[in-house]
């Protein structure tokens, strides 16, 4: 089992209706090729998670480096795993609309300074404690 997590930022608003149907496509794609993950959003930043075989993985975020509606992606992880985080999501999401929509401190924290500092380890870690806390 292989495990990428990215951040990117959105080029342009993406309303609220554009982005659920968006998962509703993913959501499907995902189901057929046995992909599983996260997406959580906050205003124009995406944080997310994708894991299943490597080669439907990678070739999905082939896809969404490709994508003109986000840039400045930035690879938080990738690495091989035994077990996946999300084996019952074809893509979990949370909007966050504020800061005070979050129960994981860790997060709170990462969102609420002006840069990202934060080692890769700790993001396994950060995403899992997220979980729990939904």
């Amino acid at each position: 089992m292989f495990r990428i997590m990215y951040m990117s930022t959105s080029t342009g608003y993406m309303p609220d209706e554009e982005l659920e149907e968006l998962l509703k496509i993913a959501n499907n794609n995902n189901k057929e090729k046995k992909l599983t993950g996260l997406l959580i959003v906050k205003g124009r930043t995406f944080l997310q998670c994708l894991e299943g075989d490597k080669e439907n993985v990678l070739e999905l975020y082939n896809k969404i480096i490709k994508d003109k509606r986000h840039d400045n992606i930035i690879d938080l992880v990738e690495e091989n795993a035994e077990d996946r985080l999300f084996p019952n999501w074809s893509m979990g999401y949370r909007n966050l609309k504020s800061l005070d929509d979050i129960k994981s401190k860790k997060i709170k924290r990462i969102l609420d300074v002006k840069e990202l500092n934060i080692k890769k380890e700790e993001i396994s870690e950060i995403i899992e404690e997220f979980i729990s806390c939904y």
